[in-house]
């Protein structure tokens, strides 16, 4: 066991709050392994309930407060400033049903499918983030699961993972990803069937409402940007791989963050688009300008092995990057295999998804008066550094200190545990 320090720092009314690090593990109601942040983050004295405290932030972006001798959690209130009992505080990770379902549900007359994955580190304890992937034309659920595997990524970035299944026409399966009409493969409501998927994955688990996503490949891809169209409301950002726009769908009533991932050498969805479907070039000046970005992105040179990668961000004039693409040069109609610095299509899709939520980007601002927890939160004294130390969670759900002699955030890795200059 390492040996701990204690630091004193005066607070506001000169109350005196000692805080200790790297005391030995205390055992927590919640017994998930993502909760086991103690091993890192501090444990507080409370001299007025003669108490050891926890605090925790969960991928909900909110703070948590266990207080040892109540065995309780509770979590902080950011607007009222206090804290208050969480509801959430009596479940337990080995309460909850975690795996890969196949479900289903009957919507407009009919008996749709889709496979839930539900990643280990959710513990029912606080909400989590929910995402869709639709398959392409004539695919299923399980082949695009394979082939799109998000499994991984929703285990270590802890959201719910959706896999719908394409009804179908004369045998082929397919998403009607427009309003009714010739576009259309069907009478199939498959924007209810989404929204019906959100009603019953959210009666069972714990979704952040503020925080669905919907990203597809091909025909799925199409699915993807009429959701954005036709949810705005509910849909938090969409990514489209090998997949393009509709056109005469209604435009959306409120801003939605996109990525697209395509290849110039596309023979079935042209990359510079056909008398049938438009140019990517024209779909992504089409969301710039929808949600109020730059015209003119910033584009970078980057490699996958041999194929060369073009990466275009669409910014407003805060530096919020609305719109991403990335330029496959002679890459056909695939859900790519890409490595760029160690991330591949899903990890594109995820950590564009993860900077974005319905009421607004989730980027941090690090200066902003958001930024002032210290005022409830603690200071801790570093010894080997000299210097006062500050935790803060992001609305992402990552740890960020700051060191104070540095006047610099790091991020923490929870994977490495270890902390890397943000």
């Amino acid at each position: 066991m390492k040996t701990p320090f204690i630091a004193f720092k005066k607070t506001t009314g000169s109350i005196l709050t000692i805080f200790c690090l790297f005391l030995s593990p205390i055992a927590l109601s919640l017994k998930g392994a993502d909760w086991n942040w103690h091993q890192e983050f501090p444990w507080v004295y409370n001299n007025d309930e003669s108490d050891w405290h926890y605090w925790r932030a969960g991928t909900d972006g909110n703070f948590y407060l266990w207080k040892n001798k109540l065995q309780k959690w509770y979590q902080f209130d950011s607007i009222n400033k206090q804290w208050s009992a969480s509801s959430s505080s009596s479940t337990s990770s080995s309460q909850v049903e975690t795996g890969t379902f196949n479900l289903s549900l009957s919507h407009g007359g009919l008996t749709r499918e889709y496979i839930l994955y539900v990643p280990s580190s959710y513990n029912g304890s606080t909400q989590v983030p929910l995402l869709f992937n639709f398959h392409g034309f004539g695919g299923t659920s399980d082949a695009h699961m394979t082939t799109a595997d998000m499994r991984t990524l929703s285990e270590s970035q802890i959201f719910l993972l959706v896999y719908p299944q394409g009804s179908s026409m004369s045998g082929t399966s397919h998403w009607n990803a427009a309003q009714q009409g010739g576009d259309n493969k069907s009478s199939a409501d498959d924007v209810g069937f989404v929204e019906r998927m959100i009603t019953s994955i959210s009666s069972s688990y714990l979704v952040n409402s503020n925080r669905i996503y919907a990203c597809g490949y091909s025909n799925g891809g199409m699915m993807s940007y009429f959701l954005g169209k036709s949810m705005s409301d509910k849909i938090a950002a969409i990514g489209s791989v090998s997949g393009t726009m509709l056109q005469g769908n209604p435009d959306p009533a409120n801003p939605v963050p996109m990525i697209n991932i395509h290849g110039t050498s596309d023979s079935v969805l042209p990359y510079l688009g056909n008398s049938d479907y438009p140019a990517i070039p024209t779909v992504l000046t089409y969301w710039a300008n929808h949600n109020g970005a730059n015209s003119t992105p910033v584009t970078t040179s980057l490699n996958s092995g041999s194929t060369s990668v073009e990466k275009s961000v669409y910014s407003d004039s805060g530096g919020t990057g609305w719109v991403e693409h990335y330029k496959v040069n002679a890459g056909g109609h695939d859900w790519f295999n890409l490595d760029l610095s160690g991330s591949g299509t899903n990890e594109l899709i995820w950590n564009f998804f993860s900077q974005h939520a319905l009421d607004g980007p989730l980027s941090l601002s690090l200066k902003g008066s958001d930024w002032n927890w210290h005022q409830e939160f603690p200071w801790v004294y570093n010894n080997d550094e000299s210097d006062w130390h500050y935790w803060r969670a992001g609305t992402d759900g990552n740890f960020y200190l700051w060191k104070n002699k540095l006047q610099k955030w790091y991020q923490f890795d929870s994977i490495n545990k270890q902390w890397s200059a943000f």
